[in-house]
C-alpha cells in the first residue's frame, strides 16, 4: 500500500473549504453551458412567435407581391381577332337559278383533312327532282320524234302511193295521146287530153303536197329534237350541279368554321344563300391579326407600331406584332345587337411568330399599341398603389413589420405603375382588396 504525501502548507478542512467556495461561487463553472442553452432557446421561442404574431398579422391584411423589373409599355387599346393570310373559303357553288342551300354535311371543326376530301355538302333533293323532270322531259322528246318520224313515214308512204297512181295515169293518157290520130277520135281525144291534163295537176298537187309533209314534219321533228338536246343539256348541267354540291378540300389542312357578323357559325341543317362562306382551309403557318382602335385613339396610330396582345384563348402567353397597313377612315364596329355601335379604325397586324399549334382564326385578342416602352423599369401594380395626404404610398412589408413609404411615381399603364423612387427591387407591397377604397389612406 502506498504512501500518502500531504498537500504543504494547508490542512485537510482548508482544502475542503475552497472547493465549497468554487460551487457557492456567482457562476458555477459546471452550469454556465446549461444556463446559456436555456436562456437561447427562450429567447428564440419568444422571438419567433413574435415574428410569427407579425407575419399573421401582416397576411390578414391582404395580398403581398414583390416589385419586379420589366418594361413599361405605354398605349392604347386594341382589339380584334386573328385571320390567315393565305386561306381557301368554301360555301355554296354558283348554280344557276339556285339561291337557297340547305347544309347536309360539314368536316368536324378542327380536323386535319387531306387534299380531295369531301369537307362540304348541300340537300340535292331539288335538283335531284329537277334532273328526273329534264329527264323525263328529254325521254318523252326522244319517244315523241320517234312517233312523229313513223307517223311521217307512213303518211309518206300514202302520199307517195298516191303519186305513183297519179303518175302512172298521167303516163297512161300520154300513150294515148301518142297514137295515130285515125284510131282515137276526136271526142274521145279530148277526153284523152283531159285526162293527161288532170293526171298532170294532179302529179303535181300530190308532189307540193308531198313536199309540204316533209317539210312540216321535218320542222316538228327539228322542234322536238331542239327540245330534246336542251333537256338533255338540263339533264348534264343538273348532273354537274349534283356533283358540284359536295365540295372537297383543294389543299391539305385544318377545318375552321366561319363566323358570320353576329358571331354565329353555321351546322348541318342550316341554310345558306348563295356566295355565303361556311367554312375554310387556312394555311396556319401564317397568320396576321385584324385589329379594331377606338376612334378617339385613331390619331396615334402609325404604321410601324409595335403591338403587344393576349389571346383570350391563352390569355398567359403575350405576343407580338407589328402594324402594317391602316385605313384612312373610321367605320362603325360590327358589334351584335348594338344599334349605336363604336366607330373604330382598322388596322391590319404583322405577327413576328405563329404557333400553328395554339392559333386558329377568328381567335379575339386584346393587347396595346405601343406608344412608348421604359425598359428595365421597377414596377409594382396599380393597385398597390395608395393615396395619402402625402401623396401616393405603398405598403412595404419586412420581417417585423408593415412600413408605409411615399413613392415617387413615373409611368403607368392600365396594370402596373414605374416606381422612381420609394422601393427597391424584391420589396413585398401590399394589394388593395376586393372593395377597398384605393383613394383613402391606408390604416
Amino acid at each position: 500500500m502506498a504512501d500518502t504525501v500531504p498537500i504543504k502548507g494547508g490542512s485537510d478542512a482548508n482544502l475542503r473549504g475552497g472547493l465549497a467556495d468554487q460551487r457557492t461561487g456567482p457562476w458555477p463553472v459546471l452550469l454556465r453551458p446549461r444556463v446559456f442553452i436555456s436562456l437561447a432557446a427562450v429567447i428564440l421561442f419568444f422571438l419567433g412567435g413574435w415574428t410569427l404574431r407579425n407575419k399573421l398579422a401582416a397576411d390578414r391584411q391582404g395580398e403581398w407581391v414583390r416589385a419586379s423589373r420589366g418594361d413599361l409599355v405605354t398605349g392604347i387599346d386594341v382589339t380584334g381577332t386573328l385571320s390567315a393570310i393565305d386561306s381557301d373559303s368554301f360555301g355554296p357553288p354558283q348554280l344557276n337559278n339556285v339561291w337557297d342551300f340547305k347544309i347536309s354535311m360539314m368536316a368536324p371543326e378542327g380536323s386535319d383533312v387531306k387534299e380531295g376530301m369531301p369537307v362540304l355538302a348541300f340537300d340535292t333533293s331539288e335538283l335531284q327532282r329537277r334532273l328526273d323532270d329534264k329527264r323525263a322531259e328529254a325521254e318523252s322528246a326522244r319517244k315523241e320524234i320517234e312517233k312523229k318520224q313513223a307517223d311521217l313515214a307512213l303518211r309518206t308512204a300514202d302520199i307517195r302511193l298516191q303519186l305513183s297512181e297519179a303518175e302512172g295515169r298521167g303516163r297512161k293518157t300520154s300513150l294515148k295521146l301518142e297514137s295515130p290520130p285515125d284510131i282515137l277520135g276526136i271526142k274521145d281525144r279530148k277526153q284523152v287530153e283531159l285526162d293527161y291534163k288532170l293526171a298532170k295537176e294532179e302529179t303535181q298537187s300530190i308532189h307540193e303536197r308531198l313536199e309540204a309533209l316533209e317539210r312540216a314534219a321535218a320542222a316538228e321533228i327539228r322542234l322536238l329534237e331542239s327540245k330534246q338536246q336542251q333537256a338533255a343539256a338540263d339533264v348534264a348541267q343538273t348532273e354537274d350541279a349534283i356533283r358540284r354540291m359536295t365540295i372537297t378540300a383543294r389543299r391539305n389542312g385544318t377545318i375552321v368554321y366561319v363566323t358570320n357578323w353576329r358571331g354565329d357559325k353555321k351546322k348541318v341543317g342550316d341554310t345558306c344563300w348563295r356566295g355565303e362562306r361556311v367554312l375554310e382551309i387556312p394555311d396556319l403557318s401564317r397568320m396576321m391579326a385584324k385589329g379594331e382602335v377606338d376612334e378617339v385613339d385613331a390619331g396615334k396610330v402609325a404604321i410601324g407600331q409595335r403591338v403587344t396582345f393576349r389571346l383570350d384563348a391563352h390569355p398567359d402567353e403575350e405576343l407580338h406584332g407589328t402594324i402594317t397597313t391602316a385605313s384612312r377612315t373610321v367605320q362603325q364596329q360590327q358589334v351584335m345587337n348594338n344599334r349605336n355601335p363604336l366607330k373604330v379604325l382598322r388596322v391590319d397586324i404583322k405577327l413576328d411568330k405563329t404557333d400553328a399549334a395554339k392559333m386558329r382564326p377568328g381567335m379575339r385578342f386584346a393587347g396595346t399599341v405601343e406608344l412608348e416602352r421604359a425598359k428595365e423599369a421597377l414596377l409594382i401594380p396599380r393597385n398597390a398603389v395608395f393615396v395619402s395626404d402625402e401623396g401616393p404610398v405603398a405598403y412595404r412589408r419586412g420581417m417585423f413589420s408593415v412600413d408605409k413609404v411615399k413613392l415617387k411615381l413615373g409611368h403607368e399603364n392600365d396594370k402596373s405603375v414605374e416606381v422612381l423612387g420609394g422601393l427597391s427591387a424584391r420589396d413585398r407591397v401590399l394589394l388593395t382588396k376586393a372593395g377597398d377604397d384605393a383613394s383613402k389612406e391606408k390604416s
